[in-house]
């Protein structure tokens, strides 16, 4: 079997890149994996929220347009994600899934684990939420940790080969969490102490931002030849000559133009 495997860096500069791996043809062996940096909070829900948006519409649309040539199929990828629940999942009339196989990535458990013990429960507590709320796996990962790094192969060969994973549900703040769609509930994650009737998801995203206000992510330049973070001495050379030779060769036309019209203004007078 064969797997292509398509990274999209950059946060949100590239997202409408998602449109060449998620089309029709192979919505129903697509699995996408979000990553997030667990050793910095101040970017956890930005990332999420935009990217889980991005794909959230994608997938909507790509959907849309399979139901109108193979309806079978479109609903059959909708009622295996809602399997995963059960019909009686207490919660599952407030959730939003998504009908694909989604990982929420916590990465850099390593320095995650050193963090204070209440904001480490906090972020486990949202990011079990998240998953829950989007039907999404769980998987806390560190390069550095060979228990972590053997799970997170597994996970990768059942998403990719349907191999044997192991359901084993970890949501212990102190230890890297893992937790499979539709093994989690609201009861067991604990609710938010705000007591409005906003939607959970909302209560959920202030009380997170109320301790972890979020960066904003840097304008990158419309151009990436001109972006420090893809410096290239060698290519930016050869490139600022080919530039030069440019402008010379469109200084040298513009002026053979205005020679060629003084000629004809010459030749009109004679």
């Amino acid at each position: 079997d064969i797997v292509h495997v398509w990274e999209l860096g950059g946060g949100m500069a590239l997202s409408n890149l998602l449109e060449v791996p998620v089309h029709a043809n192979c919505i129903k062996t697509l699995s996408v994996l979000v990553v997030v940096d667990l050793s910095k909070p101040e970017s956890i829900w930005a990332t999420l929220e935009s990217l889980i948006m991005v794909i959230q519409c994608r997938v909507k649309d790509v959907l849309a347009d399979l139901a109108k040539k193979d309806p079978g199929a479109a609903a059959m990828l909708k009622e295996a994600k809602l399997a995963q629940y059960g019909n009686n999942h207490p919660d599952l009339k407030n959730l939003d899934i998504i009908p694909i196989p989604m990982v929420i990535m916590g990465t850099k458990y390593d320095e995650f684990e050193n963090r204070d013990s209440g904001h480490r429960k906090l972020i486990c507590r949202t990011l079990r939420y998240v998953a829950h709320h989007y039907g999404a796996y769980l998987c806390f990962y560190s390069a550095k940790n060979e228990a972590l790094v053997a799970r997170g192969r597994n996970l990768m060969n059942n998403l990719a080969f349907k191999s044997e994973i192991n359901t084993s549900t970890v949501t212990d703040p102190a230890r890297p969490l893992f937790v499979v769609p539709g093994m989690d509930d609201i009861t067991q994650i604990g609710q938010v102490s705000d007591g409005s009737s906003r939607p959970l998801l909302s209560q959920w995203k202030q009380q997170f931002l109320a301790n972890f206000p979020q960066e904003k992510e840097a304008t990158k330049p419309d151009d990436p030849s001109v972006d420090p973070k893809f410096n290239e001495p060698t290519v930016d050379s050869a490139r600022k000559a080919k530039d030069e030779e440019l402008q010379q060769f469109i200084k040298q036309q513009e002026r053979l133009a205005r020679d060629e019209a003084r000629q004809r203004r010459i030749k009109g007078v004679s």
